[in-house]
């Protein structure tokens, strides 16, 4: 199954948590790495913007990290779960997001903005970066050791795909007030987008 298969598959939810997690496991082993390209993001951005249409914006985030908004499109603890994800510009006064792991499998597509992924590769001790541009899809195994940060002046919107839910308690504190960039690339899609040829 090719990437595009994969993430529609994804998307419409026709995938079993094992087949996913399968994908993931074998992606993580191959000689391409942890990373695949999106041939086809404009349209594949469409589809995210359909399913994000009618869902809420909240905060979220572990209270030692940065606050990031997101809305959560769908998924539960039995099911692949998926979140579009904005991390707003760093700012000067904020501590970078620490290395962390997650109990679960998982895929990033990067959808605007730009990044750096870093993760410890079978235990080792020195961490390997990737440059994150649009189109980029990042598979790792649950128990990865990582961190991402944005850079730049526009943020790091990312799709988050698990294989279960793995959504951080939401926060109290006021949504930043560049939440309107989370739905930025949705509203021009949707403004090229004509009804009438689908």
């Amino acid at each position: 199954m090719n990437l595009e298969a994969f993430l529609q598959d994804i998307l419409s939810q026709n995938i079993s948590r094992d087949n996913f997690s399968l994908y993931v496991k074998n992606i993580w082993k191959s000689e391409d790495g942890c990373v695949m390209y999106y041939h086809d993001p404009s349209s594949f951005c469409l589809n995210i913007w359909h399913l994000s249409f009618d869902k809420l914006i909240t905060e979220h985030g572990h209270y030692e990290q940065p606050l990031s908004i997101s809305q959560h499109l769908f998924g539960d603890e039995n099911h692949i779960s998926a979140r579009l994800v904005y991390d707003p510009p760093k700012q000067d006064n904020q501590d970078p997001l620490e290395y962390h792991s997650h109990p679960v499998d998982t895929v990033i597509v990067v959808i605007s903005g730009s990044g750096v992924f870093s993760f410890i590769y079978d235990d080792g001790k020195q961490s390997i970066d990737i440059d994150l541009t649009p189109g980029q899809t990042l598979f790792f195994p649950s128990n990865t050791v990582h961190t991402i940060k944005e850079v730049g002046n526009e943020g790091l919107e990312t799709l988050n795909i698990t294989d279960r839910l793995n959504q951080p308690s939401y926060r109290t504190e006021p949504i930043n007030e560049k939440k309107d960039l989370l739905v930025k690339p949705s509203e021009d899609f949707s403004q090229s987008f004509d009804p009438n040829l689908s």
